[in-house]
């Protein structure tokens, strides 16, 4: 299948945007269906990749604007020595990365939970890549500043 080696990463992509599994698993199936439709339009195989990627950002910031953030916590399952601390890091993250708005979102998730250089993710928005640098780097401070409010909580 095409876009196998991809689920996961969409589906990632998809539960960061959407704040919530059930809205990424049906953002990444109406991608799915979407590029489906749309594969005519594709002009270059080569680029499916980061077309296909496309429709996944646009069908997950869809259902995120759709619906509220939900989030789901699984206190019946075992933890580790330590996980306590990492479980609170993450979950104050977590948080944090709710605080900032769609676009501060997307951009950190495509330069860093996809590792897109900064041309490609410049590419994929359609914009300079100097502006990707700098809001890249305006986004990371805002993330700071909502984990350091979230540790203050």
């Amino acid at each position: 299948m095409l876009v196998e080696p991809d689920l996961g990463s969409a589906l990632g992509t998809a539960r960061i945007l959407t704040r919530s599994d059930a809205d990424a698993s049906d953002a990444v199936q109406e991608a799915l269906l979407s590029a489906w439709r749309g594969l005519d339009g594709l002009r270059e195989p080569e680029a499916f990749r980061a077309w296909f990627r496309r429709h996944v950002v646009r069908a997950a910031l869809r259902a995120a604007t759709r619906r509220g953030s939900v989030v789901e916590l699984d206190i019946a399952a075992p933890a580790p020595e330590g996980a306590l601390d990492r479980a609170l890091d993450t979950r104050t993250l977590a948080r944090a990365f709710d605080r900032l708005d769609a676009r501060d979102r997307l951009l950190l998730t495509l330069h860093h939970f996809w590792e897109l250089p900064i041309a490609e993710t410049a590419a994929h928005l359609g914009i300079p890549e100097g502006t990707v640098k700098s809001r890249v780097h305006y986004a990371m401070d805002r993330l700071r500043a909502a984990f350091a409010a979230e540790e203050r909580r």
